[in-house]
């Protein structure tokens, strides 16, 4: 074998190796929007508006000819490596664990509470409309404090005290499909576009728990909202509207609005909390989110955006960025209020980010 092709080969085997280490302590984005480098802002960007539309419907407007267009394909985890959680949760239909399985799990990550979440969207767009699929999936282990402090400091099952409970909740959300139309209206002073997203989704909800001596064997019980069934499973629409402002003339801002869930999503139900308390679930609500990008001669982008004004689904909070372009290449960071820096880079098309926990992405809200 050459030398150049054994340098090849080692270059991709460091790039493998360095993600996988970065999985260990962080999140990672691939491909799509460059949004998620940018602290997770981007609703009023118009660079590639075939990957912005999985942000803002309205950005389907601009989008020329045929395209395929990628949201950004976010995994996150808190709590546990990201690698950890992949090889210890069963993604399948409905659920992410095995009944049987429960009890092993929660003990195992008993420590502190844990997260799982994995989205992204796929589309194809052409001359201002679109059809797309994607997903959400949050899956959480819940230890109460007993649990905790037993993992902690003891570890031994046959210790588990009696007041001891972990829950394992996931909640899933898919599209199948997204049918997206956008519309721009000249003026004098500028030029409003304007789109509309129609989901249509799948759910999915989970919730098993252990409690006291069941935390000692490996299986788990099923909360009582799931009627002795796995998970639930509703089929629903949704719709949602974006807006984007371009002044005339000179100017090098846009601005931009969302309504997530303008019509919302009739998914609701009496669930129980990780303390077994009964409320009433409503997992898909109304979100509104405002944006603007302002794009320099000098290749410098700067957003900002305010996620979810009014704190309706409990994820307020504001998100900033900035991109410089080099060429060819596209150096990005940002800011969320909620869960701190990102760091990305984009070359020919191919987006990579990296942030110790990314910001849930808009149009993919969960009340949860």
């Amino acid at each position: 074998m050459d030398t150049n092709r054994l340098a090849v080969m080692r270059r991709i085997g460091l790039f493998g190796l360095s993600l996988l280490f970065l999985t260990g302590w962080g999140d990672i984005s691939f491909s799509g929007s460059a949004s998620a480098g940018m602290g997770g802002a981007g609703i009023a960007v118009l660079r590639r508006p075939e990957r912005q539309a999985s942000l803002n419907p309205a950005a389907v407007a601009y989008v020329k000819n045929f395209r395929i267009g990628a949201g950004s394909i976010d995994t996150s985890a808190r709590g546990a490596s990201l690698r950890t959680l992949l090889g210890d949760l069963d993604v399948g239909t409905g659920s992410v664990a095995d009944l049987a399985n429960t009890a092993t799990l929660l003990r195992k990550f008993a420590r502190q509470d844990t997260e799982l979440l994995l989205t992204g969207d796929l589309g194809l767009f052409a001359n201002g409309f679109g059809i797309s699929v994607g997903g959400l999936l949050d899956a959480r282990l819940l230890p109460n404090e007993a649990l905790r402090n037993w993992a902690r400091n003891d570890g031994n099952p046959v210790n588990i005290p009696s007041t001891a409970r972990g829950d394992l909740i996931a909640v899933g959300v898919f599209s199948l499909p997204d049918m997206m139309g956008g519309v721009r209206f000249s003026a004098d002073d500028g030029e409003l576009a304007v789109g509309a997203k129609l989901r249509f989704l799948r759910f999915y909800y989970t919730h098993y728990l252990a409690q006291g001596a069941q935390l000692q064997g490996s299986a788990g019980v099923r909360a009582p909202e799931l009627q002795g069934r796995d998970f639930l499973e509703r089929t629903t629409t949704a719709l949602d509207l974006g807006f984007i402002w371009r002044p005339a003339g000179d100017s090098n801002y846009t601005l931009a609005a969302v309504v997530e869930n303008f019509i919302e999503p009739n998914v609701r139900f009496e669930a129980t909390d990780r303390n077994g308390q009964v409320f009433r679930f409503k997992p898909l609500v109304r979100t509104y989110h405002l944006g603007v990008a302002v794009d320099t001669e000098t290749g410098t982008l700067f957003v900002l955006d305010l996620v979810d004004i009014g704190n309706n689904a409990g994820r307020g909070e504001v998100r900033a960025g900035i991109e410089q372009r080099v060429g060819r290449l596209a150096l990005r960071t940002g800011y969320a209020s909620r869960t701190g820096w990102t760091a990305g880079l984009g070359l020919g098309g191919f987006n990579i980010a990296y942030s110790e926990q990314f910001p849930v992405v808009v149009s993919r809200t969960l009340n949860f």
